[in-house]
């Protein structure tokens, strides 16, 4: 527990309120993981909150919540805010995500009691220890996420659970109760009531985790259709195999996912409300690997020069993964044609290791494959009588063509000479 957690159950039970930290942060200091964030719970009410800790924010009073900052003298680790949230019960959830309302109580068994999993439904206190009434802590040892109370009810509450139970499992790799699946397969239609943002959050965390195969797991609950509409085609055209150590980063780990699916990777990103940059440039990665194979050190920097330098290597990097992968499988005895298919992966292996070898190349000799390193500049057009627009912006493409082609012709007077042999520019 930081530093400045302990500070605020101490000051809170000075001033004669019980406190514990809560959730998830359980959970990870009893699997030894570095918890993401430090929740409080407390009996005590935001305005007593607010009156014992000098500096807080009100990031969800309706609901209980105030962010307490400690002083710095108790900042341990960088963690200088903290939840705080009083004991509370749930209303009703009408719209499948959120309580009506909320009501103030002064049991923490009531407040376990409105939580999503037994796993994130156990408090703990210095002195007091665990404290865990829904056997989180047996779930935790077998290994399974298992719903607070019967699993339709918290799901009916908020459909998000839904996602997140199997985002769990991932991030854990925990087997889902076989309650908590039938709850999702009978509840699956209220996944329509969550925002696509909140949707792509968990779905992002569960392609981020060290099990992104569960991501299988949309697909057979029948929850694939909710998230977007073009979501099951990825199963149809048949799920991916993912690469738990891939780069966690959103254009690789997307990518690779919609693989099979590259016509449809714009949309189904664009439909998740992802940012510019990883629907374009998850999209891209993906139609990397529809696209012909480079046959040329020039072709491969003209690959480079659309898609930019750290992808073309990703995705050289990630299907080589793949392909060696596929090689260290055993084959079945009776399938026909094994050596042919053992001979042609090899090939293919030999391949991507050589445009691995070109790439390295590029980069050790800093060939120019981007307009902004060609040493022939608008500038420089202008002094030699092109006007600016089209036929200039034409030129400059042309030029850095033969650069591409030839990366040691990258120099001003190289160019210019190029560029009026080939009646380009008045000699």
């Amino acid at each position: 527990m930081p530093k400045g957690a302990e500070f605020i159950i101490r000051s809170l039970e000075n001033a004669g309120f019980e406190a514990y930290i809560v959730g998830g942060c359980v959970r990870d200091g009893i699997l030894g993981r570095d918890p993401e964030d430090w929740d409080i719970t407390t009996i005590a009410k935001p305005d007593e909150i607010k009156r014992i800790f000098s500096h807080t924010v009100d990031t969800g009073i309706e609901h209980g919540t105030v962010t307490v900052l400690v002083p710095p003298e108790e900042v341990e680790r960088g963690i200088r805010s903290f939840e705080v949230t009083t004991y509370r019960i749930d209303g009703e959830y009408t719209d499948h995500r959120h309580p009506n309302a909320v009501s103030f109580t002064g049991s923490l068994e009531e407040d376990l009691a409105r939580r999503d999993f037994t796993i994130n439904a156990m408090a703990y206190h210095m002195e007091r220890g665990i404290i865990d009434p829904f056997h989180g802590q047996e779930d935790l040892e077998k290994k399974i996420v298992r719903a607070v109370g019967k699993a339709k009810d918290r799901f009916a509450e908020d459909a998000l659970r839904m996602m997140r139970g199997i985002r769990f499992s991932a991030q854990l790799d925990f087997s889902l109760d076989e309650e908590a699946y039938l709850g999702i397969e009978s509840l699956k239609e209220s996944l329509e009531n969550v925002s696509k943002e909140r949707i792509a959050v968990e779905l992002w965390k569960l392609l981020a985790s060290a099990h992104p195969d569960k991501v299988e797991m949309f697909f057979s609950t029948g929850l694939a259709p909710y998230i977007t509409e073009d979501f099951p085609k990825i199963q149809e055209s048949g799920i991916p195999k993912l690469l738990p150590f891939a780069p966690v980063e959103k254009i690789v780990r997307f990518g690779l996912f919609l693989r099979n699916v590259p016509d449809l990777a714009r949309k189904i990103l664009r439909d998740l409300k992802l940012d510019r940059e990883s629907i374009e440039g998850g999209s891209h990665f993906a139609s990397l690997f529809s696209e012909e194979e480079m046959e040329s050190p020039y072709a491969l920097r003209k690959r480079i020069a659309r898609y930019g330098l750290k992808m073309v290597r990703d995705f050289y990097e990630m299907r080589l993964a793949l392909l060696q992968q596929d090689e260290a499988e055993s084959y079945s005895p009776l399938e026909r044609r094994v050596e042919e298919r053992k001979i042609a992966e090899q090939q293919a292996v030999s391949i991507v290791k050589e445009r691995l070898l070109w790439i390295t190349k590029v980069e050790s000799e800093k060939n120019c494959v981007s307009l902004s390193e060609l040493m022939l500049s608008g500038k420089d057009l202008i002094s030699l009588g092109v006007s600016p627009g089209k036929r200039m912006g034409e030129i400059l493409q042309f030029a850095f063509d033969r650069v591409l082609q030839e990366p040691k012709e990258n120099e001003k007077e190289k160019l210019i000479s190029y560029l009026q042999e080939s009646g380009l520019l008045d000699s």
